[in-house]
C-alpha cells in the first residue's frame, strides 16, 4: 500500500488530526450505517487519528482519493483487508469512506444523479460491511480496495448492479482475457482496446430475477448515458465466475444465474480463476476443495469440479448498451 499511495502530504495529515469524535460521528450519521457500526466506529476514531500509522495511511487514502476522483480508468491496487492488525486495520476504509463522501457527492450533484442512484451507491459500503459481518463476525469493509473506485464516482450501483465506467483494456477491471485485435476490429466500434464500456459487477445478496434485471437495464439506460456520454456505440461486460457456461448443465435454464448469463454473448478465451468462486460462492480462501462443506445444488456442483481436478472458468460476456 505504501508504494502504491507514497507518503501523505502535510494538509492530507492535517485533515485527518482535524476530524475530531463528534465530527466522526456527524460524518458517520450521513452514510446511514447500523447503529452498532456507528458506535465501534466511534469509539475507535481517536485511537486511530492519534496513531502515526494509522493516520499517515488514512490521510494517503484520503489524498489519493481526491487526487482520482473522476479520473476514468484511475489505476486500482488490488491488496489483502487489515482485518489482522486490530480494530484500526477493520475500520480504516469506513473512516476514509467518511471523510470522503462529502466530495463524492458534490460530484454526484455536479452531474445532477437521481437520489435512487445515490442514494444506492453510497449504501454500497454498508453492504460491503455487512458482507464482512457474515464472513468474520466482526465489524469492518470486506475488500476494502473497492472504497477507491466508489469514492472516485467510476462505480454506480442501479437497481441490482454496478456499472463502472472504463475503457476496453485500460482499466484495472476491464476484462482480461478480452477478444484479440483482429476479432475486436472485425467487430468494429465499441470491441477495440480503449473504447468506452461499461463493466457490471454483480453485488451479493441481490435480486438476479428477470423483473429486476429488466428494471435495471431500463434505468441504467436512462441515467447513465445523461452521467456518462459518449459519442461512439458502447457495451456492457461482464467477467465473473457466474458466466461460467457449465453452471446451465448444474442449475437447468430456469436458474436466475443461468438466465442472467444468457443475457450476455460469451466470448471464447477465458481465465481459470478458482480463487474468486471459492471467495464469492463459499467465504472462504487457500483451503483444500475436498474440505468445503456443501449446501446447495451449486456448491456441490463447484465442489465436484474442483475435487476432480477442474478448474473454474471466469467468463465475459457483452451486450449491446447504447
Amino acid at each position: 500500500m505504501d508504494l502504491f499511495l507514497g507518503p501523505a502530504t502535510p494538509a492530507a495529515l492535517e485533515r485527518v488530526s482535524g476530524v475530531d469524535r463528534a465530527q466522526m460521528r456527524g460524518l458517520l450519521d450521513e452514510l446511514r450505517l447500523a447503529p452498532e457500526v456507528v458506535a465501534e466506529l466511534e469509539a475507535h476514531w481517536e485511537s486511530t487519528r492519534d496513531t502515526p500509522r494509522w493516520a499517515s495511511l488514512l490521510a494517503a487514502l484520503s489524498e489519493r482519493v481526491r487526487r482520482d476522483r473522476g479520473t476514468v480508468d484511475a489505476h486500482i491496487a488490488i491488496w489483502a483487508d487489515l482485518d489482522d492488525y486490530g480494530p484500526e486495520g477493520r475500520l480504516l476504509y469506513y473512516y476514509l469512506f467518511a471523510l470522503e463522501a462529502p466530495g463524492l457527492v458534490e460530484l454526484y450533484e455536479s452531474w445532477g444523479l437521481p437520489e435512487d442512484v445515490r442514494r444506492a451507491t453510497l449504501g454500497a459500503l454498508a453492504r460491503h460491511g455487512e458482507t464482512h459481518r457474515l464472513k468474520h463476525g466482526t465489524v469492518g469493509v470486506d475488500a476494502g480496495w473497492w472504497t477507491l473506485p466508489l469514492l472516485w464516482g467510476n462505480i454506480l450501483e442501479v437497481g441490482s448492479l454496478k456499472f463502472e465506467y472504463l475503457h476496453l483494456g485500460v482499466g484495472t477491471l476491464s476484462p482480461h482475457p478480452w477478444l484479440d485485435e483482429d476479432v475486436a476490429r472485425r467487430r468494429g466500434e465499441g470491441f477495440r482496446r480503449g473504447d468506452p464500456a461499461l463493466n457490471v459487477h454483480i453485488p451479493a445478496r441481490i435480486d438476479l430475477s428477470d423483473e429486476a434485471l429488466d428494471a435495471t437495464f431500463a434505468r441504467a439506460r436512462e441515467v447513465l448515458p445523461r452521467v456518462w456520454p459518449v459519442a461512439t456505440r458502447r457495451i456492457a461486460v461482464c467477467q465473473s465466475w457466474m458466466m461460467d457456461d457449465r453452471l446451465v448443465a448444474a442449475l437447468g435454464e430456469g436458474s436466475r444465474i443461468v438466465r442472467f448469463q444468457r443475457r450476455f454473448e460469451l466470448i471464447e478465451p477465458y481465465a481459470d480463476d478458482v480463487d474468486n468462486v471459492m471467495y464469492f460462492v463459499f467465504g472462504v480462501e487457500g483451503v483444500d476443495p475436498s474440505t468445503l462443506q456443501p449446501n446447495s445444488r451449486l456448491q456441490r456442483y463447484i465442489k465436484e469440479v474442483l475435487v476432480a481436478g477442474g478448474s473454474w472458468h471466469s467468463r465475459t460476456g457483452w451486450l449491446a448498451f447504447d
